[in-house]
C-alpha cells in the first residue's frame, strides 16, 4: 500500500513539474522556431512552414496570399474534447518574427470604417476553431499576415463563416485539405508605422474524396450566409482570377 501512494505521488509530482506553462515567453520562443523564407509568388511574398499549416504571404500588405492546410477528422474530434480558450495566449494575435505588431493597424482602420457602418476584423484565412485541437496550432492560427488580413465584419460572418461552417460538417467524416487566401485590394489603412492592404476578395478551395469545391468571396459588408452558394466558381475560373495555380504553388 505505501508502495502504491509513493508511486502515485511521484507520478503527481512528475507531472507538475513537467506541466508546460503557456505564456508570452513560450510565445515568442515558439514563433522564433519557424523563421520564414523569401517566396517567388510576389515581390514582398514569404513563406512560412509551422507543422499545421504553410502560408505565402505578401509582407507589403500585409495579408496571406495562398495557404495550405490538411485538417483531419481525427483532429477535429480533439478541439471539443481539449476545450481551449480563446482569451489569453490563445486568443491573442502575434507577428511571426521578425515582422511588425499591426494591432495598431486594427484599430486605426475601425476609426475609419466605423462611423460608416463597418467593421474591420482580423479575419482568418485557417479558422481558430479548426487549429484548436492543440496548443500551438491555436496560437498560430491567431499569426498577423501569414494567417490574417483587415477582414469587412460582413464577410467574416457572412460567407467566411458559412464556409468554415461546411467545412466543420465534412470534418465530421472525412479529412479536408483547404488551400485559402486574398485577392486584390480595396483600401489601406496605417496607424503610420505599418500599412495595411484589405483585400478586395477572400478565396478558398477546399478538397475531399473526389470532390473540390471553390469559392470566390467579395470582402464587403453586405455578405451574408445565405450568399456563400453564388460564390461558388470553377477551379478553372479560381486559377484565372489569380493567376496561379494554388495546388501547383503549395502542392
Amino acid at each position: 500500500m505505501k508502495k502504491t501512494i509513493l508511486l502515485f505521488l511521484i507520478t503527481l509530482i512528475s507531472g507538475v513539474l513537467n506541466a508546460q506553462t503557456y505564456n508570452a515567453a513560450y510565445v515568442k520562443a515558439l514563433y522564433a522556431k519557424y523563421p520564414t523564407k523569401k517566396h517567388s509568388l510576389c515581390p514582398a511574398c514569404k513563406i512560412w512552414v509551422n507543422p499545421y499549416y504553410t502560408s505565402i504571404a505578401d509582407t507589403q500588405r500585409h495579408m496571406p496570399i495562398c495557404t495550405k492546410e490538411v485538417l483531419t477528422k481525427a483532429n477535429y474530434a480533439k478541439v471539443a474534447a481539449l476545450k481551449l480558450p480563446r482569451s489569453g495566449v490563445f486568443g491573442g494575435w502575434q507577428p511571426v518574427t521578425g515582422q511588425p505588431n499591426e494591432d495598431g493597424v486594427y484599430t486605426a482602420a475601425n476609426k475609419v470604417v466605423k462611423p460608416k457602418g463597418d467593421e474591420i476584423a482580423k479575419g482568418h484565412c485557417n479558422a481558430w476553431i479548426l487549429n484548436a485541437f492543440t496548443q500551438d496550432a491555436a496560437i498560430f492560427s491567431d499569426t498577423y499576415t501569414f494567417n490574417a488580413a483587415c477582414e469587412s465584419q460582413g464577410q467574416n460572418v457572412g460567407t467566411e463563416i458559412a464556409s468554415e461552417n461546411y467545412t466543420r460538417q465534412l470534418l465530421a467524416t472525412q479529412d479536408v485539405t483547404e488551400w485559402v487566401g486574398c485577392y486584390g485590394a480595396e483600401a489601406t489603412f496605417t496607424d503610420g508605422k505599418v500599412t495595411d492592404t484589405e483585400p478586395a476578395y477572400y478565396w478558398k478551395v477546399l478538397k475531399f474524396g473526389s470532390t473540390t469545391i471553390c469559392y470566390w468571396m467579395p470582402n464587403n459588408k453586405t455578405e451574408s450566409v445565405a450568399l456563400l452558394p453564388k460564390r461558388v466558381i470553377s477551379y478553372a475560373q479560381l486559377v484565372k482570377n489569380l493567376g496561379f495555380d494554388p495546388q501547383k504553388v503549395l502542392p
